[in-house]
């Protein structure tokens, strides 16, 4: 009788990768089965980031696609997937169009994290700013406004007045402009080589930063960077207590993520993917 084979890593990961392009697939064919199929039991979205979670669990994730997601068409303008083991960040544009006359351009960074079987979607965490949408709805003028308050009655009866409040209390509460700032202060502290001034950007020492699959304690940030690599950051975006970003260093260009201690307001967790 012949052993069973085994998956090698490489297939893994690989599978990982297939899962998430799956994901716009379904939403564009607009396959709710599919779509929802792809999440484990204990699944769960954060769509933005800051916003209440839509869970497997509790039949959120189902109503949030009777909400957000059924009712339009959707579809991603994907610019990069980087991935880093069992996690895919992806850099994209999210195009909606809404009753078939107003179209709202997202551009968004999206974090799928898959469970280590590699077969179901165990968190995806959508990074963008819930008031650029909102302002961008309102320049839009009365065709957009009547769509958005067709929306929000959908949220409220689909969603529920709870949920709709702390999806609402995304608009104000979270780390904001001062994401960018720290990030600005954090690539000068590198290129001068300060562990002091990097230190202080950071909860404590034992805060971790990661370049793709190393992990390290902040204290080592600068072995991770050495000199002359340097790190630049653009086009970088706050949604909650997370501010999402691009990056490149010498030997390294990618999407990086920085999460912050909503006390401290400072990085509790820097992740930067390459690809």
């Amino acid at each position: 009788m012949s052993e069973p084979q085994t998956e090698q890593p490489g297939s893994t990961l690989e599978h990982v990768l297939a899962l998430v392009r799956r994901s716009p697939e379904f939403v564009r064919e607009h396959d709710r089965a599919g779509w929802l199929g792809l999440f484990g039991t204990d699944g769960v979205i954060e769509d933005p980031v800051g916003s209440p979670p839509a869970r497997v669990a509790d039949g959120t994730l189902a109503r949030f696609w009777d909400t957000f997601i059924g009712p339009n068409e959707v579809e991603f303008e994907v610019h990069r997937d980087c991935q880093v083991g069992h996690a895919v960040f992806r850099d994209a544009i999210v195009h909606t169009r809404i009753a078939g006359t107003v179209t709202l351009d997202v551009p968004a960074y999206l974090l799928y994290e898959v469970a280590e079987d590699g077969r179901s979607v165990a968190r995806m965490s959508a990074h963008w700013p819930l008031s650029s949408l909102s302002l961008s709805a309102l320049k839009l003028g009365p065709a957009a406004w009547i769509q958005m308050i067709r929306l929000f009655v959908r949220m409220l009866r689909n969603m529920g007045p709870r949920w709709v409040g702390g999806y609402l209390a995304a608009l104000w509460d979270g780390v904001g402009a001062r994401g960018p700032r720290t990030l600005a202060q954090l690539c000068a502290a590198v290129e001068a080589r300060d562990p002091r001034a990097i230190a202080s950007l950071f909860t404590d020492e034992h805060a971790r930063v990661a370049l793709g699959a190393q992990a390290r304690s902040v204290a080592e940030l600068l072995e991770l960077l050495p000199a002359g690599s340097g790190l630049a950051v653009r086009d970088a975006v706050s949604a909650g207590w997370c501010t999402a970003f691009r990056f490149t260093s010498r030997d390294a260009a990618g999407l990086g993520l920085a999460e912050f201690a909503s006390g401290s307001k400072r990085i509790s967790r820097l992740r930067l993917f390459p690809g």
